[in-house]
């Protein structure tokens, strides 16, 4: 299966809108500004970013800006999942040639992508690295091959879905508070299935759940947690809980199929270190997303 990136209207939110706390920016930018997020061996001055969030929020900027701030978390979130997978792949030799670029280029035009659109500085690097991970090249096997035992793992959870993620913080306080997960699941999962289970999703292979929830089981195990949420999803908000750490063998690279890129994004937030400017959100490496600054963000 060949990946393509998505066009601005159809962009993969790694975390839905909510339309809360509204962040002040600023476009202006001192020449001399440090960088405001690094992603591995790539550095960002907050010039880049916020012409990053313009570019891919559809918001014209002229001098001040006010952007929701959960709008901006979803669009960095997004530029630090792909720039790791950039990193990721020049630490093991993969770096995409003018060639590269030109054909990833034509390709992102091909499916719907405007020439003129200022996302086409950085959206053929990404794209170029799919389509090395696709043609399986030997820097994408072995990136996977050093860092398959993060993702070998049968993913034995539990969870509680609900609505909103003040509802899935609300549930973790109460589970902090002795609260039972099991009854807390049949009282307010939203799951009919597993929560009539006590939120019981049993034990199955990587790959099984959708890429927000199992990034962020994956991220848990790694670091010894056993709880973790808020993780968004499509479905709504989830509280997880890990009942068991069952390491595997890990799958060939070539068995792989579809799932590679997915496999190697995943496997880039876990191991890429990341800075972000806390004006701008606060980079989660568990869960692997970016959060709203807790305030507006200022000059």
């Amino acid at each position: 299966m060949s990946h393509l990136l998505s066009t601005p209207p159809n962009l993969r939110v790694l975390r839905p809108f909510a339309a809360t706390l509204l962040a002040v920016l600023f476009i202006a930018a001192c020449a001399t500004e440090s960088p405001v997020l690094s992603v591995g061996d790539t550095d960002l001055d907050r010039a880049v970013v916020l012409e990053w969030v313009e570019a891919r929020s559809g918001i014209a900027a002229v001098g001040e800006v006010t952007v929701d701030a959960q709008v901006t978390a979803d669009v960095l979130s997004e530029l630090v999942t792909y720039e790791a997978l950039v990193d990721l792949l020049a630490e093991h030799g993969v770096v995409a040639s003018d060639a590269d670029l030109a054909a990833a280029r034509d390709r992102l035009l091909g499916a719907g992508f405007e020439e003129a659109s200022p996302a086409m500085g950085r959206l053929p690097r990404w794209q170029a690295a799919f389509d090395a991970i696709d043609a399986g090249v030997a820097g994408a096997r072995s990136a996977f091959e050093e860092n398959a035992h993060l993702v070998s793992h049968e993913l034995c959870t539990s969870h509680i879905l609900v609505s909103t993620e003040g509802d899935a913080a609300d549930v973790i306080i109460l589970l902090d508070a002795g609260g039972d997960f099991a009854e807390l699941a049949l009282q307010l999962s939203q799951d009919p299935g597993s929560g009539s289970q006590g939120g019981d999703l049993g034990c199955v292979p990587t790959g099984a759940f959708v890429p927000t929830f199992e990034r962020a089981t994956l991220g848990a195990i790694a670091v010894g947690l056993s709880l973790v949420g808020p993780v968004p999803s499509q479905f709504g908000y989830h509280v997880i809980r890990i009942d068991q750490v069952l390491p595997t063998d890990a799958v060939p690279f070539d068995d792989l199929g579809a799932g590679a890129v997915n496999t190697l994004l995943t496997i880039a937030t876990m191991t890429r270190e990341v800075s972000l400017d806390g004006r701008f959100g606060t980079w989660d490496p568990v869960v692997g997303l970016v959060s709203p600054p807790s305030a507006p963000a200022e000059d």
